[in-house]
């Protein structure tokens, strides 16, 4: 694929990202390439000129994963591929964060030695039981759909309920809904399997659940999750539902939540080196497999 119009998105709140898209650009100019700049902020959402869009063969995301999650949620709609070029501190997502070779791992992904991972997306849809003249709330998340409680409300009554049948109530701080990308973040760190990117599944962990008999689940990616709190008292609030823990909603305890996987899919740049394999990234960034 010969790209012709790159966006250099760049995290707006490093210094080092918006100079090294800086640098990025005077180095595509040199080729011929068009550019366009977009600064991403974390909670800031994005206006972009759609038709702007359009016209892009491919978006090179300047930050770490938070940002790289930021524009996903953007481009993947358009299906623009993205190459992550990590400023961050893990960079998991992203695909390169060493700036020596930084400009000779460019000229080969412009040279088409690469490879696309298209990453599954969750679609989530927050019904609302009280407020019927109110738009419902839609969300897109490459890694996960978390609902969890603040620490000023209640444990909360979760009831799971998936393709129309009830499967469990869970008293819980929360509920995770990953994407096998996400299986190594939030949904990890709360105990859960890492799932390798290409599995067809959806993850599933209470958060803090007040029980030792609840497991991380994996679910077909065919399945439909219908997520609903069971209320306990008149006082609870506080209750949020966030995409990828950027995009954010107040729940009320008789809204619904349903979750599947989305029609879309996040393109992942990734090169061909075996080094950057998903493997081998697990073990150097998350030190999987390692010894004492």
């Amino acid at each position: 694929m010969k790209f012709t119009k790159i966006c250099l998105a760049y995290n707006l709140h490093r210094e080092a990202s918006l100079a090294l898209a800086e640098k990025f650009e005077v180095e595509l100019h040199k080729l011929n390439i068009q550019t366009s700049c977009l600064p991403l902020g974390i909670l800031e959402p994005l206006e972009t000129d759609e038709s702007e869009l359009e016209s892009l063969d491919l978006a090179i995301v300047f930050g770490g994963d938070g940002t790289l999650l930021s524009a996903a949620r953007k481009f993947s709609g358009h299906n623009i591929p993205i190459l992550g070029i990590n400023t961050g501190h893990l960079g998991f997502l992203t695909e390169a964060n060493n700036p020596n070779n930084i400009y000779e791992f460019l000229q080969e992904i412009l040279a088409g030695n690469y490879r696309i991972d298209s990453r599954t997306m969750l679609f989530g849809e927050i019904i609302r039981k009280q407020k019927q003249d109110e738009e419902e709330a839609k969300l897109l998340a490459l890694n996960d759909i978390v609902i969890s409680r603040s620490s000023r409300s209640h444990v909360l009554k979760i009831k799971l309920e998936v393709d129309g049948s009830e499967i469990v109530q869970y008293t819980a701080d929360g509920l995770i809904v990953c994407t096998p990308t996400g299986s190594t973040a939030y949904y990890l760190a709360a105990g859960g399997a890492v799932l390798e990117p290409n599995i067809e599944g959806i993850g599933l962990i209470p958060i803090c659940a007040h029980s030792l008999t609840n497991r991380p689940l994996v679910l077909s990616d065919k399945s439909v999750l219908k997520i609903s709190l069971i209320p306990r008292n008149r006082r609870q609030s506080l209750i949020t539902v966030q995409a990828d823990g950027q995009e954010i909603f107040l729940l009320e305890p008789e809204d619904v939540v349903m979750i599947k996987k989305a029609d879309i899919t996040t393109k992942l740049i990734r090169s061909l080196n075996p080094q950057n394999n998903f493997y081998k990234v697990l073990s150097r960034k998350l030190l999987w497999g390692r010894g004492n």
